[in-house]
């Protein structure tokens, strides 16, 4: 299971089982958990629609008809601000699904779907609720420090797919967990990583995500 929320069965609560279990699973075998938590700002509000009708079309085979239907559905829309009983002007949105509605995150799971790909090339498991992301891998302590070398490329990469693809990274809640037995944890206190030269910093284990 690598994507929970917008589908039944499939909510936080199966996301942090699947975490737990993985977890949990890693430090029976001696391991510890190296995971990063990556966050998305307005993710729904920046979906660039010329990128998303190429993803419905050459990922999932959408065309014609299907292909104009979701086109017009998501175009031309209008929006305005309402502040106490005073609105803004209405104006066109050039970007973004609406995320109330049905179809908003079925197309945001759809349009970040290839992110699952990046991940899987640098060989670390993923798992995604909504616009939040998780990457994690295994490792024996003593060869931590050489170890923990291997998700940066893989974050770097990430993060230039969400450039490419109009997505920002919430930099201020980007985190990143050493899960493991007291012990493996007390020999990586003060760790740090930086990710596209920001400053992320090891913290306790923590919920990562929120109805």
């Amino acid at each position: 299971m690598l994507q929970s929320a917008n589908k039944q069965f499939h909510s936080t609560e199966t996301a942090l089982l699947k975490l737990h279990n993985d977890t949990n699973l890693n430090i029976d075998n001696g391991k510890v958990t190296a995971l990063t938590l990556l966050d998305l700002s307005a993710a729904f509000d920046t979906i660039d629609h010329d990128i998303l009708n190429t993803r419905l079309s050459t990922w999932y085979g959408i065309s014609s008809i299907a292909l104009s239907w979701f086109t017009s559905y998501i175009t031309d829309r209008r929006q305005s601000i309402k502040i106490g009983n005073c609105f803004s002007v209405m104006l066109p949105t050039s970007c973004g699904v609406p995320q109330g509605s049905v179809l908003g995150p079925l197309l945001f799971t759809l349009y970040t779907a290839p992110l699952r790909s990046v991940i899987q090339s640098h060989n670390m498991d993923r798992h995604l609720y909504a616009d939040d992301t998780q990457i994690y891998f295994s490792l024996t302590t003593p060869d931590t420090y050489r170890s923990l070398n291997q998700p940066r490329d893989c974050r770097q990469d990430v993060s230039l797919w969400m450039k490419n693809s109009k997505l920002k990274l919430n930099e201020d809640k980007t985190e990143f967990l050493i899960i493991g037995t007291s012990t493996q944890r007390a020999k990586l206190d003060g760790f740090s990583r930086h990710i596209t030269g920001v400053r992320i910093s090891h913290h306790p284990p923590q919920f990562y995500i929120s109805e």
